[in-house]
């Protein structure tokens, strides 16, 4: 694993270019199951936050099973595994509510089956794509022999403990 500054911003930068994610749970018979889920735009601190109802197979899942991943595909990808944790805080979601939400929720922020997901971050692997100017030099890099050549098979990520 690799917890430098550099990772650590190369991650947030994924994150904070991303609008959506992927949200995986554990179904009742223990399945893996993905659904979209809106971002909040905030500073990555080891956070993510997301805005749902309490009547979602997600919600349920979580109080059963609080293991998630999220899975960020944008220009780059991230994988994040961490723990869930059901939030309802008033001023948060005040915080995170916006018009767009109202017709998505069919509700407003006060609503008492409007909640918050609180991923708490443990794990992170990235895969930078996004940049041209990045892969040209890394591509040089490799080249010239300035770098060692990545066995096949074997990943070209970057891999942090949160």
């Amino acid at each position: 694993m690799i917890n430098t500054p550099e990772t650590l911003d190369a991650l947030k930068s994924i994150i904070k270019s991303a609008k959506v994610a992927m949200l995986v749970t554990h179904s009742p018979e223990n399945r893996l199951v993905a659904r979209p889920m809106q971002l909040q735009e905030i500073e990555f601190d080891g956070d993510l936050w997301f805005l749902t109802r309490t009547d979602t197979d997600k919600y349920e899942e979580i109080k059963t099973n609080d293991d998630v991943n999220v899975i960020i595909s944008e220009k780059s990808y991230a994988s994040i595994s961490g723990t869930a944790e059901i939030v309802d805080d008033l001023n948060k979601k005040k915080e995170f509510w916006n018009k767009a939400y109202e017709v998505m929720f069919d509700m407003d922020y006060t609503d008492p089956r409007l909640i918050l997901i609180k991923v708490k971050s443990e794990t992170a692997e990235y895969w930078e794509t996004g940049s041209m100017i990045k892969s040209a030099y890394n591509f040089m890099k490799k080249v010239v022999g300035k770098e060692e050549p990545v066995e096949p098979g074997k990943s070209t990520n970057e891999t942090l403990k949160l």
